[in-house]
This record gives structure tokens, C-alpha cells and sequence, in this order.
């Protein structure tokens, strides 16, 4: 499930989403950044209630796939 990335509207969305530094070193502040920005797509007629529903239902999903991996890295390597 995914939007088309070839939307203009919709690539500074993408390249926060694929930031895979920023959801590694901080999934919180990446989860609100990606819904916040899609909150303002949405607000500013980009995308319809609908393509929102689908960016944020990928922001949480890749929001839990962030702290499982924190989690396991943690669980690996609790010193690092």
C-alpha cells in the first residue's frame, strides 16, 4: 500500500519516509514528522483524507518496525 511517488507533492514526504538514519536514530521524532507532514498535504489540498489515511497507517508501520529494531539492537548489544 502505497501513494504514487511521482506526485510532486508528495517527495518531501517520501524522502523523510525513506530516511532510514532518522527512523533508526530517533523513530518518535520521525513517526511526527512524517504525519505532520502529511497532516499538511492533506490541509493544503495535496491529498485527500484518504491518501492520508494511507501515509500515516505507513508511518505507523514503519514507526513499529523502527522500535522492534531498537529493541533488538538493545537485546543484541545492550553496551552500544
Amino acid at each position: 500500500m502505497s501513494i504514487d511517488r511521482s506526485i510532486p507533492e508528495l517527495e518531501a514526504w517520501y524522502a523523510q519516509y525513506d530516511d532510514v538514519s532518522y527512523r533508526r536514530e530517533s523513530p518518535d521524532a520521525y513517526h511526527h514528522e512524517l504525519v505532520r507532514t502529511a497532516e499538511a498535504l492533506r490541509d493544503d489540498g495535496a491529498i485527500d483524507w484518504d491518501d492520508w489515511l494511507q501515509l500515516k497507517a505507513m508511518a505507523d508501520q514503519a514507526h513499529i518496525n523502527a522500535l522492534a529494531d531498537a529493541v533488538r539492537a538493545h537485546v543484541e548489544d545492550p553496551d552500544a
